[in-house]
């Protein structure tokens, strides 16, 4: 068992969520020496889901979304260095040298260097009243816009851009939504909660186009006008970009780690193909346990549950990563979650989805490997736990809105 007591500092590069999780970790498994959190942003460490949402509605939410307040980084003497960006790893000095030209030495160092934003070419982040969603600065500016916005198109059909679709809405604004794919969130949900949620779209007004791409785009007096695939143009007084991210690589790339398309490769307690070094969170390639290879996730419970373990696996290592992640989506007056797959051999809803309350198990092989909701708390825990045992209750029970799910799941132990 590794148990690091070294007074070589901590370095970690990046100061989101699994960065802020895996400090404070870290200090818990007993770390007592210098831990420092670098992050490029100016802003203190803070939270990035209320971007797409009250951040776009409320002007003082800027100040609430810190993760932690200063107290909380003297308290645990997490030293943090913000406004800065680090340039290149020398891993032989073992050391970090930052933009600005100083350096850092390190015991360890963790990369949580997260992801970027995927981009267009014919809508560049930098033209005016184009808006791609990522940092404070970018939801400021959105926020900033809207107010003077009447017509909307929002390309990307995914949980960011149904967000800011939904909040574009409620101002009073024409809403399209343009998704290159089959159907909206693809990836995030099935086919039962994505037809709820383009149903509520549509009951709001909000136009929602699929199997479209934009071929071209030429500035007008009040905004663009965007020529479609399939034909026909249409005109918007702001465009916003919402599709996809990949991961921040280059650092670890440079430095001659091993990194493929989807991340930095990293094993079950987060170490690189260096020993000193690791990586948690949205730019990990990371193997879990659980499923018994290596994946990579965007959402915030894997950041917050990955730099956990990483933290703790840099000062006393343990077992293997394998936790199970999800996600929430608040829009108009639902939310919705989804915790394990998102999508099943076989789906089970359970609940009237046309009330807007309703629970749907995905099973693999017979167990439940999944559960996303729609306002529907209660069965959304039964659901989880389940999840975590791989619980096999019948599909006949599961459906049954009159059976206590609560008498399975403590049948499963879970």
């Amino acid at each position: 068992m590794k148990n690091v007591q070294s007074k070589e500092p901590i370095v970690i590069i990046g100061a989101g969520i699994a960065a802020v999780y895996a400090a404070e970790s870290a200090r818990k498994a007993g770390f007592d020496g210098r831990i420092i959190v670098c992050g490029d942003e100016r802003e203190f460490p803070y939270d990035r889901p209320p971007l797409s949402k009250k951040v776009l509605q409320e002007p003082r939410e800027v100040e609430r979304i810190s993760l932690r307040d200063n107290a909380f980084y003297v308290a645990h003497n997490i030293e943090l260095r913000l406004g800065n960006a680090a340039d290149c790893i020398d891993r032989r000095a073992r050391q970090v040298v930052f933009a600005d030209g100083t350096t850092l030495e390190y015991g360890s160092l963790l990369l949580a260097t997260g992801s970027s934003l995927r981009t267009l070419p014919l809508l560049c982040p930098e033209m005016p009243r184009v808006f791609y969603l990522r940092r404070i600065a970018d939801a400021v500016a959105l926020r900033d816009a809207l107010p003077n916005v009447r017509k909307l198109v929002v390309v990307g059909a995914g949980v960011i851009g149904l967000e800011v679709a939904s909040v574009a809405n409620g101002m009073g604004i024409d809403v399209t939504v343009l998704e290159a794919g089959p159907r909206p969130m693809a990836r995030a949900a099935c086919p039962t909660v994505c037809e709820f949620v383009v149903g509520r779209h549509m009951q709001h007004g909000v136009n929602i186009r699929t199997g479209v791409t934009i071929i071209d785009v030429t500035e007008i007096s009040s905004g663009y006008r965007l020529r479609l695939s399939g034909g026909g143009t249409l005109d918007a007084d702001a465009v916003v970009v919402g599709i996809g991210v990949a991961p921040n690589i280059s650092l670890a790339h440079s430095a001659g780690l091993e990194v493929c398309a989807s991340g930095v490769c990293v094993d079950g307690q987060g170490r690189t193909s260096d020993e000193h070094i690791y990586a948690t969170g949205e730019v990990a390639f990371h193997y879990n346990a659980r499923i018994g290879h290596a994946e990579r996730q965007e959402n915030w419970h894997h950041a917050v549950a990955h730099g956990e373990h990483v933290g703790r696996a840099m000062v006393c290592s343990g077992p293997d990563y394998q936790e199970i992640s999800g996600y929430w989506s608040d829009q108009y007056d639902f939310s919705v979650q989804s915790f394990g797959i998102p999508i099943g051999e076989h789906d089970v809803v359970r609940g009237d989805v046309g009330s807007g309350s309703f629970v749907v198990f995905h099973l693999q092989a017979g167990a439940v490997k999944g559960v996303s909701s729609v306002n529907a708390s209660r069965d959304m825990r039964t659901g989880k736990a389940f999840v975590r045992t791989a619980a096999k209750v019948p599909a006949a029970v599961l459906i049954d809105s009159e059976a206590d799910l609560t008498k399975w799941r403590a049948a499963e132990g879970a």
